[in-house]
């Protein structure tokens, strides 16, 4: 009897065992068909610009000679770009610099791009419209908000990156670096002392808000420290608003503002200015 059980649960489990292995097969070969599919439409696209001008040149009575002038048409190699292991931000890097080192023309590289992408990032190419598709930076873009590679991203990743195994100190750091740099730059803060003192202050003052504040904040777009303060001030008079008493903590009867002074005068070397004189 525990036998024909055991033989039961076994068929059972070698059965659903197949089962997932047919799955995977057939959305394998889905996916093998979509790629086929957009690989058929990038050649398409690309050879498009190509008759243009070849026929131009026909038009011109130029002859042979001025048609091999025609920019060729590059396909490059890279490994399809995917999601649960690559980082966009350095796929990307990587994928321009072997455009220029190739001498890829800027026309080409949205469709060139369109070839390695897969998944999420195949959407995003689809999903844009015919007078966008050719546009690269506006592909670039859309993929670094679709994967959440804005100022926010950057922020969560500089703050929650851990050193990875096997990865060196000096590896780390530099990873560190790249993040903070980009979160600097989305952000729209100079790369100087004095922004990445606003840029910080801007931050610390940001998560000592209440839930309302920081949407309406949020709302407001790209400010500098100067003009956050003022749009807090007049928040607070405009709505009977308080910032969130529990969240900004006096510690030792030194107030939350002059607590960020004090760990960025620890974190940060040379002189610091009043934060006071910074927002005025």
């Amino acid at each position: 009897m525990e036998e024909s059980e055991r033989r039961r649960k076994f068929e059972l489990e070698k059965l659903k065992v197949e089962s997932e292995i047919k799955k995977k097969e057939i959305e394998a070969k889905q996916k093998e068909a979509e790629r086929d599919f957009e690989l058929k439409k990038l050649q398409l696209e690309l050879q498009s610009p190509v008759t243009e001008s070849q026929s131009n040149t026909s038009v011109d009575g130029s002859g042979d000679h001025a048609m091999s002038h025609v920019p060729s048409i590059v396909l490059m190699k890279l490994p399809p770009f995917d999601e649960e292991k690559d980082d966009l931000d350095a796929y990307l890097n990587r994928f321009e610099r072997t455009c220029t080192a190739f001498n890829v023309p800027q026309w080409q590289w949205s469709f060139q791009l369109a070839r390695f992408l897969q998944g999420q990032a195949l959407d995003v190419y689809q999903r844009m419209s015919d007078e966008d598709v050719g546009d690269y930076d506006l592909l670039k873009n859309s993929l670094l908000k679709r994967f959440r590679l804005t100022e926010g991203g950057y922020r969560k990743k500089f703050k929650s990156v851990r050193i990875e195994v096997g990865e060196t100190a000096e590896h780390f750091v530099d990873r560190l670096k790249k993040y903070l740099t980009k979160w600097t730059e989305m952000a729209g803060f100079d790369a100087t002392y004095e922004g990445l003192q606003n840029m910080i202050l801007t931050d610390q003052f940001f998560i000592t808000c209440d839930k309302s504040l920081q949407t309406f904040l949020k709302e407001k777009g790209k400010v500098n420290l100067k003009e956050m303060t003022q749009a807090v001030d007049n928040y607070v008079e405009a709505h009977g608003h308080e910032i969130n008493r529990s969240e900004t903590k006096q510690t030792n009867g030194i107030s939350p503002i002059q607590s960020v002074q004090t760990r960025l005068d620890k974190m940060l070397p040379g002189p610091t200015q009043s934060l006071v004189d910074i927002a005025i």
